[in-house]
């Protein structure tokens, strides 16, 4: 290995040459010194690529002791032996949240798609462990700026856990061996990003009969028919959770009910929901069949193979409610709907164990974890029906 003192010694010659600090495990690279003919001493990463030599300047000897050198040598190496990029990661994490059957995975995707790969197409190729807070800071910082409020949160949370995940994919002694791609993690960036703690307000919005009859009423003409049936499915429903309903391929919907896969919650924990079918109902899924009875999903994006996006659903939402604050003078959500539907079914008559199991809550005293198996499809069903019939009067007919 090199010494200050070897290298003060060093003599130019007529021609440049190079003295290596020592070797390395193969392919990782070594550290070099260039002695140039006019006695200028230079620092070197030096790696092979096939049959060629890769060279990286680190800096100029006094200016950069040898020490500085072999820690700069030493960053290089961690991101050659490192090559995952930040994109890499974030295809990765979306990729274990489709394996794992989550809910969130399209959500996710689209998310990363939309807020980070075509905003920032340069920093989705840069290696993982290069992206810092900073970087961090100006993705949410353009969703910000763009008016985007509590969504922003929910783009941190994404990338926090896709952080952990290759933290853990690298530190993991049973599976770092396995994996295609290390990505030199040490720490995650996102933890230094302060979570936008005023917009995450518990919600507590829930329409008013007026309100609800005001959308419903709206939704044909001001909707495209897909979103239209959608909400009126999901309203009709009960207020099933939008990205469990839309990601409920067709097989999943049979001939008098709904077989809905719960994503909520670790792995071994997700069950299934029976959702039984009332006339309204009924009358959305008819709807979407005079649209394509081949689609893998029966409420479709734009292809056939492809669920329409919980996002793009909550946006359009969004905006109708926007556009008529003569009909909705506060401002509602999706998430709302669910809500508001919890409410007006108690309205309907509905007790409210009736309306968790409706909704697909979860019941965690010891009788219903572990002994109660009984599916209460008949009691759901009467209720749906009820609730449909309470809409009928309400809410689905125009008023004179």
């Amino acid at each position: 290995m090199l010494t200050e003192k070897q290298i003060r010694a060093l003599k130019p010659e007529e021609k440049e040459f190079t003295v290596s600090d020592g070797r390395s495990a193969r392919g990782e690279g070594v550290l070099v010194l260039r002695v140039r003919p006019n006695g200028t001493k230079e620092f070197y990463y030096q790696r092979r690529k096939g049959e060629r030599k890769i060279k990286t300047k680190l800096g100029t000897w006094p200016t950069l002791s040898l020490t500085e050198a072999r820690d700069k040598c030493r960053e290089e190496k961690e991101l050659v032996t490192s090559n995952g990029t930040f994109g890499d990661l974030l295809d990765a994490y979306v990729a274990k949240l489709t394996a794992e059957g989550a809910a969130s995975a399209v959500n996710v995707k689209w998310a990363f798609k939309h807020y980070i790969t075509e905003p920032f197409p340069n920093l989705v190729k840069r290696p993982s462990s290069l992206v810092g807070p900073a970087e961090i800071r100006d993705i949410i910082a353009r969703m910000i700026d763009e008016g985007v409020t509590t969504y922003c949160n929910r783009l941190r949370a994404m990338l926090h856990a896709a952080f952990q995940m290759g933290l853990a994919q690298d530190f993991n002694p049973r599976s770092y061996l396995d994996s295609k791609a290390s990505f030199g993690l040490t720490t995650n960036p996102v933890a230094s990003i302060p979570v936008q703690a005023d917009w995450e307000q518990p919600g507590d919005r829930a329409l008013s009969v007026e309100e609800l009859a005001a959308l419903w009423q709206l939704l044909p003409e001001k909707l495209s028919l897909v979103t239209a049936e959608l909400l009126k499915f999901l309203i009709a429903s009960g207020g099933q959770r939008p990205e469990q309903l839309l990601a409920s391929e067709r097989q999943l919907y049979q001939r008098d009910h709904l077989v809905i896969r719960s994503k909520k919650g670790v792995e071994g924990e997700r069950a299934l929901h029976v959702v039984p079918y009332n006339k309204l109902m009924q009358a959305s899924l008819k709807a979407m069949d005079e649209v394509s009875t081949t689609s893998r999903y029966p409420f479709m994006g734009k292809y056939q193979d492809k669920q329409l996006n919980v996002q793009s659903l909550s946006v359009a939402v969004r905006k109708l409610q926007s556009r008529h604050r003569d009909l909705f003078p506060t401002p509602f959500t999706l998430r709302d709907l669910r809500r508001t539907c919890k409410t007006l079914m108690g309205v309907a008559g509905l007790d409210k164990q009736l309306r968790d199991r409706i909704q697909g809550h979860s019941f965690n005293d010891v009788s219903a974890k572990h002994y109660d198996r009984y599916d209460y499809f008949k009691e759901k069903k009467k209720g749906l029906d009820r609730w449909a019939a309470w809409l009928e009067k309400n809410v689905t007919t125009p008023k004179g």
